[in-house]
């Protein structure tokens, strides 16, 4: 979006609640824009009088209050069909403007744009892309865990399947094959783990 730039004038009648005067037309080369007062009818009437009458863009101050407050509609009618820029000063910035701004002081204005937009349009982006992040971790965790506990089921020797185990006793004294795994030196004990889960 470029910057509006141009020459300012005031709004005649000041509130432009009505159509209001074009600009003067013996300067051909340069846009103008007009200063509007707040109250009497809504911010989008005013912004598309100052439209409908030639003026490039909008500004519309505060009366008695240097309170700034953001523009709305809710009239979509009107919405569609303004096209230029507009934006809410205070009263203090009006009074500036108006002294030493004007196109018959030789003032002549750019209206920059501020593209800064509230923590929140970075934050909910943000929490919903971790939240995402989280719920995929999590489902990652489960998957991987009923995996490995049934690789874990199928690697081990069912109830039946133990039962039909030979069961060798041995007595102290008795000589202990070689081949027998877990046999320790001393002939008397041996140890033979299964494990039952």
């Amino acid at each position: 979006m470029s910057s509006p730039q141009g020459f300012l004038i005031g709004a005649r009648p000041e509130n432009a609640c009505q159509p209001i005067e074009p600009p003067p037309r013996e300067n051909l080369t340069g846009a103008f824009i007009v200063l509007i007062k707040r109250f009497d009818c809504n911010f989008d009437m005013k912004v598309l009088n100052a439209q409908k009458a030639g003026y490039k863009a909008a500004i519309v101050h505060n009366v008695d209050s240097d309170e700034l407050i953001s523009m709305g509609s809710n009239d979509l009618d009107f919405l569609k069909q303004i096209v230029i820029p507009s934006v809410f000063v205070s009263e203090l910035t009006a009074n500036t403007l108006r002294d030493d701004y004007l196109y018959d002081k030789g003032g002549h204005l750019v209206l920059i744009p501020d593209f800064s937009l509230p923590l929140e349009y970075y934050l909910i982006p943000f929490l919903i892309i971790v939240g995402i992040c989280l719920i995929l971790i999590i489902v990652f965790m489960i998957t991987k865990f009923v995996q490995d506990r049934r690789r874990a089921r199928r690697s081990r020797l069912q109830k039946d399947q133990l039962k039909k185990l030979p069961i060798h006793k041995f007595k102290k004294g008795k000589k202990v094959a070689s081949n027998i795994i877990g046999h320790t030196e001393n002939k008397s004990e041996m140890a033979v783990v299964l494990d039952m889960i």
